[in-house]
């Protein structure tokens, strides 16, 4: 297993100010903030640093990436019965498995692997519950169209466009 990052062992209340530092790009330079580090009573080499920030800035062009994409996916095709959420929430429910065997084939540190084991049990409950609430919101949608198409079968008539319209603006607010 790998060494833990210096920085990572940092408190939480100084590596927030290193990460604010380090995203607005105002630190001077990786030997600067290694140089602050060290008054603040944390000998952390200029390389660590560097690296950290690597770390940080992969994670975040990965953010973004994401981000864009799901934005674009969004635009070429509306979502309007949550279907991407449910597809998102299956993904992170078969990562986190895929995990959970890796780690058990990779024979980590028991001590780790409760760690790990609990900080995965709280991912999966997340997920369920999102998934949960994703299909509960789905059924209350199909429950209000089938109200709406049995009202629309005993008064005789059809739902035209604008019907529709309405229905999409009640069901999905706008």
């Amino acid at each position: 297993m790998a060494r833990r990052s210096k920085v990572d062992a940092l408190p939480a209340a100084l590596k927030a100010q290193l990460e604010r530092l380090l995203a607005d790009r105002s630190h001077g330079g990786y030997e600067a903030l290694a140089a602050w580090l060290k008054e603040q009573g944390y000998e952390i080499g200029k390389s660590s640093l560097h690296r950290y920030d690597a770390r940080v800035q992969r994670t975040m062009a990965a953010i973004r990436a994401s981000t864009e994409a799901a934005r674009q996916i969004v635009a070429a095709h509306p979502d309007d019965a949550d279907e991407h959420s449910a597809a998102v929430i299956r993904m992170v429910q078969s990562r986190l498995f895929e995990a959970l065997v890796g780690m058990h084939e990779a024979e980590a540190d028991p001590a780790e692997q409760i760690k790990l084991l609990s900080g995965a049990a709280r991912a999966i409950a997340d997920a369920s519950r999102a998934s949960i609430g994703q299909k509960k919101w789905a059924d209350e949608v199909r429950a209000r169209l089938d109200a709406v198409e049995a009202a629309a079968g005993r008064a005789g008539k059809r739902l035209d466009a604008d019907t529709l319209r309405a229905i999409r603006e009640g069901l999905y607010g706008g």
